[in-house]
């Protein structure tokens, strides 16, 4: 197994506690009545939450096409289901 680089590792992070503000902000939004302030502040933390996910998938590139023709004829021998 490879380990992350570290700043992987905070963007993970980082994206996982900014998934988790969202629901909070969406869930105090929605209970008091969709205030513009509260809404406007979910908004904002939609586009972070978006551009964290963009950054974290560029920073976790796929395998090397080598690995994954590996892993397509391992799938191909001993299908998962």
């Amino acid at each position: 197994q490879r380990k992350l680089p570290a700043h992987c590792t905070a963007l993970l992070t980082a994206t996982c506690a900014m998934a988790w503000c969202q629901v909070g902000l969406g869930i105090s939004t929605l209970l008091n009545y969709v205030p513009v302030h509260l809404g406007s502040a979910h908004q904002a933390g939609a586009l972070t939450l978006m551009s964290l996910t963009l950054a974290t998938l560029y920073c976790t590139k796929p395998l090397p096409s080598s690995l994954n023709r590996g892993l397509a004829l391992a799938r191909r021998v001993a299908p998962v289901h």
